[in-house]
């Protein structure tokens, strides 16, 4: 069942954020991860609290792999200076 890793973030650091986008998208797509959507949030449908102004969707073959990725050790350094680039809120789901 495919699984759905969703992050809504707000660049903290451009410098940062533009010079690990290429390597976390090789790094995913590597993983047999894809972008579904990455961009600007376009409205708030409910809640109270605002969400950062970005979002992103990857899609995963399975909840596994969407797991391996976030823990792997080819992430880890991206994962160290992504956090040091943006602020963000990240979960995953799984369909089915």
């Amino acid at each position: 069942m495919p699984a759905y890793v969703h992050i809504n973030l707000r660049v903290i650091d451009p410098v940062k954020q533009a010079a690990l986008a290429p390597r976390f998208q090789a790094a995913l797509q590597e993983a047999g991860g894809r972008i579904l959507h990455f961009g600007r949030v376009a409205q708030v449908l409910e809640g109270n609290e605002a969400p950062f102004p970005i979002a992103g969707v990857f899609e995963f073959p399975t909840l596994a792999q969407a797991l391996a990725f976030y823990n792997s050790d080819k992430y880890a350094p991206i994962k160290a200076e992504r956090r040091e680039a943006q602020q963000a809120r990240m979960f995953v789901v799984e369909t089915g």
